[in-house]
């Protein structure tokens, strides 16, 4: 067949011509990745001179230590309407206790729509915070209700023995359809049991390298997965829910030799859990004495649309199906304590329960949905650049023109270019 004598070597090229080449690094070795096309956008002291943000999209900026900074976003009166920030401090910054970031939805009336905070509490060391703040929709109207402009408002607290440097921030607006009929269920659901699963993962885990931020966490399903982070180093995964399904997590550190009598390291491990709208889930950290030590957690509430109302973080996060991401952070002090230049986590994953119908959308689910592509991703171990990069090359395939053929082309317009310009010029081409 034609477009298929060029093996691997010629197909990594061709990638590389038609700009899909993967990022090559290894989880928790490298800086945060911030998404792809992300684009730069300032933020202002002053509304009036708001740049507008656009649903659906990432953008960069940056925040300094005490700094308020608006943006504009245009909201409907029916859409559920999710803004976030990632924070990303320096790597090596000084980050203390006080240090936080607050994330605000203002209407143009300065009434507050929504907001959420994260700090770094006592795992004061630089990794990538998320906040979020929410703009509900709700049935008897009121304020922040109107279709218009609004205005995402990011601040940042820092604490006095803190680095004056500014944070790297990466943001999102994202908005959930209004929902068809009477607009679903108006009242928190009955808490669920939440004993551990008797069937947790066990078995030789499988090698998983994770991502460098939300942008290429890699996909995880059922199964026991470890990597190795080093000290400092931050990973990220993403794992697929439906409807009616709970996600259960156990993040294990495994054990490490040292020299010094009666070594520990507080939060050792710190765990980040987040809804596929970015919002906080749930977290927690990890006491390490050089033994393997594993996060007691508890499987999350299934995932329903009326979660939503609840008063519980950890409930309110799980109101809708989509990519749930897991983010770990090794505290820099473990190279202070303890022997090796990484250490081995071991990641236990169980998804419980069958797919139920969600709620009927009166527009596109969008990242809110789990699908054959989200299944498969999670059964193959990859980010949603590599789905991307996977599908590209499928239409190519699929269009009638080989791989190779497309390589050859591109190489022979190329040719055909470099003799041109020579000709040009009066330079003879032997």
């Amino acid at each position: 067949m034609r477009g298929r004598g060029l093996g691997a070597a010629g197909l990594a090229l061709a990638a590389a011509v038609l700009g899909t080449a993967p990022a090559q690094a290894e989880g928790g070795t490298s800086p945060y990745v911030f998404a792809d096309g992300a684009a730069r956008v300032a933020g202002e002291v002053s509304s009036t001179d708001a740049h507008t943000l656009a649903a659906g999209r990432a953008y960069r900026s940056q925040i300094g230590p005490g700094e308020e900074l608006y943006y504009a976003v245009d909201l409907d009166a029916t859409s559920y309407a999710y803004a976030s920030a990632v924070a990303v401090p320096k790597p090596g910054a000084k980050v203390g206790t006080r240090d936080r970031l607050t994330v605000t939805l203002r209407d143009r009336r300065d009434n507050q729509c929504g907001t959420g905070d994260t700090r770094f509490g006592s795992a004061a060391y630089p990794r990538p915070l998320a906040a979020q703040a929410v703009r509900a929709v709700k049935p008897d109207g009121g304020t922040c209700q109107e279709a218009g402009p609004y205005f995402l408002v990011v601040g940042r607290e820092t604490g006095p023995t803190s680095a004056q440097e500014p944070w790297e921030l990466e943001l999102r607006l994202l908005t959930e359809p209004a929902v068809q009929g009477k607009g679903g269920p108006t009242e928190a659901p009955s808490p669920s049991p939440s004993d551990a699963p008797a069937d947790v993962p066990g078995g030789e885990p499988v090698a998983r390298p994770g991502g460098t931020g939300f942008n290429d966490a890699v996909a995880l399903g059922d199964g026991s997965f470890k990597t190795r982070l080093k000290p400092g180093g931050t990973t990220f995964y993403r794992v697929p829910v439906d409807w009616g399904q709970r996600l259960y997590v156990e993040p294990e550190l495994g054990s490490a030799t040292t020299d010094k009598s009666m070594a520990y390291v507080s939060s050792a491990l710190e765990t980040a859990l987040y809804n596929p709208a970015f919002g906080p889930v749930d977290d927690g950290s990890l006491l390490f004495n050089g033994s393997p030590q594993t996060l007691a957690s508890e499987p999350l509430q299934p995932v329903a649309y009326e979660n939503r109302h609840a008063s519980a973080p950890s409930v309110k996060g799980t109101r809708f199906a989509g990519w749930y991401y897991v983010q770990l952070t090794l505290s820099p002090k473990m190279a202070e304590v303890f022997r090796g230049d990484d250490f081995g986590v071991t990641l236990r994953v169980r998804v419980q329960g069958e797919p139920v119908a969600g709620p009927r959308y009166a527009g596109d689910a969008g990242p809110f949905q789990v699908g054959d592509r989200e299944r498969e991703a999670a059964e193959a171990g990859r980010s949603d650049a590599e789905v991307a990069r996977g599908e590209t090359m499928a239409v190519v395939a699929a269009s009638g023109i080989g791989t190779g053929t497309v390589l050859l082309v591109g190489l022979g317009v190329w040719f055909w270019v470099a003799r041109r310009g020579a000709a040009g010029s009066g330079v003879r081409s032997g």
